[in-house]
């Protein structure tokens, strides 16, 4: 059971400070976090599943934003349908979000986004379905994790794959990078704040040949080490390059693909 005193809501205008206070008023909240039900103590009298081509969520409010009715695409998976209920919630409370309606795109959902309240209302959902404090519980920020962690902590949570590992390696202290890709084809990298080596594979070129990455084979339980030079650039001024990466690659399904990258901070 989750309350929300919407008085209180009414003075945070950033995502952060909005999840803070949700947090503050239910401290004892549960996970998965019950999205359509904090959703209905907001205000929102509808959660309405709906197919459609052209649109990934949406949001009917009415003017003052004390009602409104929040739909999502019944066609993805339900991980993707909690992430998009969040975002559509970000739009309801975010108070520069003035417009009474939003009808949000897959890229608009997505790190894809271009438009600042569609990044602001990503971001909103993503703490929320995995609040901070909640995710420090289970994964210490300062250890080492593996892709098993990840698959432990977005089943806990119930959020896809990729969120989980945007937000593990936003929160980790250690210098890791991920890698996703289609058919040994880069789509694109996140890095965490503690890793300054530059990858020499962009957005559209391969793997590198000599990287176990390649091969249609999941390594879960163990850090495979290949040369660095074959994953990082030159460096540059005031950054040198570990000798060693260490990689973990999880094969998907229809080619995609997920690489964990490390080295040891000195």
């Amino acid at each position: 059971m989750v309350e929300l005193d919407l008085i209180e809501l009414a003075d945070c205008v950033r995502p952060e400070q909005l999840i803070a206070e949700i947090l503050r008023q239910n401290p004892q909240m549960p996970v998965p976090v019950p999205v359509e039900e904090l959703a209905r103590c907001a205000g929102i009298s509808k959660i309405e599943a709906f197919s459609s081509s052209g649109f990934e969520g949406a949001l009917v409010a009415n003017d003052t934003k004390s009602d409104g009715l929040i739909f999502y695409n019944c066609q993805v998976p339900r991980p993707r349908q909690r992430f998009t209920i969040g975002h559509e919630l970000g739009h309801f409370l975010l108070p520069w979000h003035r417009q009474s309606s939003f009808h949000c795109s897959a890229d608009d959902i997505s790190a894809r986004a271009n438009k600042d309240w569609e990044r602001e209302a990503n971001q909103f959902s993503a703490e929320l379905l995995m609040p901070t404090v909640l995710l420090k519980q289970r994964l210490d920020p300062s250890a080492e994790f593996g892709l098993s962690d990840v698959i432990r902590v977005k089943d806990e949570f119930e959020t896809s794959f990729e969120s989980t590992t945007r937000r593990i390696v936003e929160l980790s202290e250690q210098a890791c990078a991920v890698v996703y890709t289609k058919d040994n084809l880069v789509r694109y990298s996140i890095y965490s704040k503690h890793f300054k080596s530059r990858l020499c594979v962009r957005k559209g070129g391969e793997l590198p040949s000599k990287s176990l990455s390649r091969l249609d084979v999941s390594s879960l339980d163990d850090w495979l080490e290949i040369d660095s030079s074959w994953w990082l650039e030159d460096p540059t001024r005031g950054v040198e390059n570990p000798d060693s990466i260490y990689e973990q690659t999880l094969v998907q399904e229809d080619g995609y693909k997920v690489t964990l990258l490390t080295y040891e901070l000195e």
